[in-house]
């Protein structure tokens, strides 16, 4: 079992050789009576969910189901068989994952895999690369999605800036940008004030006074007006996709936002602006 990239090049090895919304696809992968009688002896469960199908069948399933954590470990199995970052992995950081649907013996489960932050730690010689994964079923239903984030050696390249969303070092970049970039400075020509963009705990805010970046950081003197938010996976979609769909994602509820509404919606052409410049960002540097 392989897995299968979406663009052209060689498996990343090291933080320098990922991508942002990179994407990785695995063939299916029939679970088996066997998958299921290991997993419930290694595990210790022998819930009669997993291993009495007339239970299992009162409550409502037609055989016994696998155990959640099949799907994280099966997956784990998969992303080790790709040989990415194989000899460069230091540790799995987290894994932040839904249950949506049951696995069952005689599904074929395959694996999605998009990468969805790159950033170099403090000490230069490392990085942490974001994954979002989705394990769906032969019907194409959803089955599980989850995150889960690796600590992963760096070679010493130069690193793409323009993918270390919500760094210090890409918020400066970004600032210096917006003020050469017309269509923003037109959208907030008459504007005074801080807004901020982030996901999880990290947050950059940008301090904007007619149509001039004053600030852009992680921090500002008197806090934003308001706060855009969403998960990794959307702003890796947004910021590298074919479009700028900001305002479709935003109609179908894919962020949040905290302050004031008002400013908010007075900014919307100033955001979209500014996810312009994000993806041209993006862009050159990857290219380069």
């Amino acid at each position: 079992m392989t897995g299968v990239v979406h663009e052209a090049g060689a498996v990343p090895m090291f933080l320098e050789d990922f991508r942002v919304g990179s994407r990785f696809t695995s063939p299916p992968r029939l679970v088996l009576e066997e998958d299921l009688a290991s997993f419930a002896s290694i595990s210790g469960d022998r819930h009669p969910l997993h291993t009495d199908k007339a239970f299992a069948s009162q409550a409502g399933f037609d055989r016994p189901i696998l155990h959640g954590p099949f799907g994280i470990a099966a997956f784990l199995g998969w992303f080790f068989e790709t040989g990415v970052a194989r000899n460069s992995l230091i540790a799995m950081l987290d894994s932040n994952w839904r249950y949506l649907k049951p696995i069952t013996v005689g599904d074929e489960i395959s694996f999605e895999m998009t990468i969805t932050r790159c950033r170099r730690s403090s000490s230069g010689d490392r990085g942490v690369v974001g994954r979002h994964v989705r394990v769906t079923n032969q019907s194409g239903e959803l089955l599980q999605e989850g995150r889960s984030a690796l600590l992963i050696k760096a070679d010493g390249r130069k690193l793409c800036i323009g993918q270390e969303f919500f760094t210090r070092a890409w918020a400066s970049r970004l600032g210096e940008r917006l003020c050469n970039d017309a269509a923003f400075r037109s959208a907030t020509a008459t504007w005074d004030g801080t807004f901020a963009i982030g996901c999880d705990d990290d947050e950059v805010q940008l301090r904007v006074f007619k149509g001039a970046v004053l600030e852009a950081g992680q921090r500002s003197a008197n806090g934003p007006a308001f706060v855009m938010k969403a998960e990794e996976i959307v702003w890796a979609g947004l910021f590298t996709g074919e479009t700028n769909d900001l305002m479709k994602r935003a109609m179908q509820g894919q962020f949040s936002v905290s302050g004031s509404a008002y400013e908010y919606l007075r900014l919307t052409k100033a955001l979209t602006a500014m996810i312009d410049v994000i993806r041209t960002f993006y862009r050159e540097e990857a290219l380069a």
